[in-house]
């Protein structure tokens, strides 16, 4: 028997060859599902998508607004941060400027300090006026609407350099006068130079100074832009000042420097005779030259003409019977000089200079053993030694020829020797008197004691032909010091040769 379920299914449906039968998992063909079915994450994304395009079109559309709103807003007032001539408009009106530029016009002072200034300029003293309108005119004509958003990033400074004037004679005359005042007692600039460091062993530069002297032209050129632009108030600085006309930096003083240098490096020989006796070398050399304010190198010849003097005397000073000789300092400084300039290392011989000259010797004094040779025609005296060498030197004054007290020639002896003696003369005259006394600290008698080497401390100057009309009575006078040295050294009996 049939039940009415079975049957229903028989009669009304069939069931498909792959239906799953009861209590089996339904299989689908891969390709069935591809082609029937989304991915279930599709559906969200496209409502983000949907969303965000959303967005966007409404911040689009609101910048687009806002921009347009701006353009429109700043097409008749200007640009936060905008300044005009050095004013600030933000937000302001054309007219509004206008208004603001005329009312600090009207009531315009400005301050001024620095640089030892302190004035206050008003708008009387310069003969200042001003145009709002036409200086406002001048900024819109500079403005583009459009360009706001960037003119917000990077706000816009308009210099109309109209609008505003003053009257050139006026503001110089006045700020000339506060200037003049502070120049009179202003430290003034100095440039660069090039100088010796004794620290460092070198020539170095020294930087420029600026001082405080105001340069003028300069300081009134800044005073009349900020009167210009209405500023009420401005300190000048170091702008303002007079420049050093030569800085540190300077390639010629720079070169100067460094052709300094290269000549303190340099070790110059002296010689006499072809040896070697000192150099001339650094410590020398940083003494004697410097730089110029040409910038070339100046050599101080009187200082190394001084060194000469002192270093080298004691090195070189000879004598011979008839010439002193000494350094010639003036030829070493002239030569010396010339290897500085040339930056030159050549060797100087050293020359010499007579300092002292003498009256030849008497001929054949040197064969005559030991002793006194004293020659009338020239006035001069030597002791010989018995080697034939000069032991003592000296000039003299013999016996005034004029009054026939000549002195007596010959071969004589030194006879005695005393001091502290007073020569007492004849009375050639008759009046029962000496004709002279006359005290004596040295005396040394060849002939009696009548006739005698002695001091003469009453004359000044010996030799020549004093002897012809201002000699002696026919003594020998001699120069104290040198009359000391020869009673030291004279013995009785040592001879004694008068000659012509």
């Amino acid at each position: 028997m049939t039940t009415p379920k079975a049957e229903s299914h028989a009669k009304g449906t069939t069931t498909p060859a792959h239906a799953a039968k009861p209590h089996e998992t339904a299989t689908h063909a891969p390709s069935d599902t591809k082609a029937t079915h989304a991915k279930p994450d599709e559906e969200p994304n496209r409502h983000i998508a949907k969303r965000v395009a959303i967005g966007a079109a409404t911040i689009l559309a609101l910048l687009i607004a806002c921009y347009g709103a701006g353009c429109a807003y700043f097409s008749s007032h200007f640009v936060p941060g905008t300044t005009v001539d050095g004013m600030d408009a933000s937000n302001l009106s054309q007219d509004e400027l206008a208004a603001k530029i005329d009312r600090i016009a009207e009531t315009w002072s400005s301050h001024i300090t620095g640089n030892g200034l302190d004035l206050t300029l008003a708008e009387g003293d310069v003969g200042l006026t001003a145009d709002g309108t036409l200086r406002a005119t001048a900024a819109r004509a500079e403005v583009d609407p459009k360009r706001w958003p960037l003119e917000l990033l990077s706000p816009k400074q308009i210099e109309t350099g109209t609008g505003v004037s003053l009257d050139d004679t006026r503001l110089q005359a006045t700020m000339q006068a506060a200037i003049d005042t502070v120049n009179a007692t202003a430290a003034q600039p100095t440039d660069a130079y090039v100088t010796y460091d004794e620290g460092m062993g070198t020539f170095v530069i020294r930087d420029a100074t600026i001082g405080g002297v105001i340069d003028a032209t300069s300081a009134i050129d800044t005073v009349k832009t900020s009167a210009l632009c209405l500023r009420q108030s401005l300190e000048l600085g170091e702008a303002q000042l007079v420049k050093p006309q030569l800085t540190s930096d300077s390639p010629d003083l720079i070169a100067a420097r460094d052709a300094a240098n290269r000549v303190l490096s340099l070790e110059i020989p002296l010689t006499k005779g072809g040896q070697e006796l000192t150099r001339v070398s650094k410590d020398q050399i940083a003494r004697w030259v410097s730089v110029g304010e040409d910038m070339q190198l100046d050599v101080d010849v009187d200082a190394i003409d001084d060194w000469a003097s002192e270093s080298l005397s004691d090195k070189v000073a000879s004598s011979d019977e008839v010439h002193d000789y000494d350094v010639d300092s003036t030829s070493v400084a002239s030569s010396i000089a010339d290897n500085l300039h040339r930056c030159a290392a050549d060797t100087i011989e050293i020359p010499l200079a007579i300092t002292g000259e003498r009256p030849a010797e008497s001929e054949g004094a040197r064969e005559r053993g030991r002793h006194i040779d004293i020659n009338l025609s020239t006035q001069y005296a030597r002791f010989y030694g018995g080697d034939g060498t000069v032991i003592w030197r000296s000039y003299l004054v013999s016996g005034n020829t004029s009054k026939r007290h000549g002195t007596p020639t010959g071969e004589y002896s030194i006879l005695n020797k005393a001091t502290n003696q007073t020569l007492i003369g004849a009375d050639e005259n008759h009046d029962n008197k000496p004709d002279y006394k006359s005290h004596v600290n040295y005396w040394m008698p060849f002939l009696g004691n009548a006739y005698g080497l002695h001091d003469a401390s009453w004359r000044s100057r010996f030799g020549g032909s004093i002897y012809s009309y201002a000699g002696s009575h026919g003594c020998i006078n001699l120069p104290r010091e040198k009359a000391a040295e020869l009673f030291d050294l004279v013995n009785v009996g040592d001879k004694v040769n008068i000659h012509w």
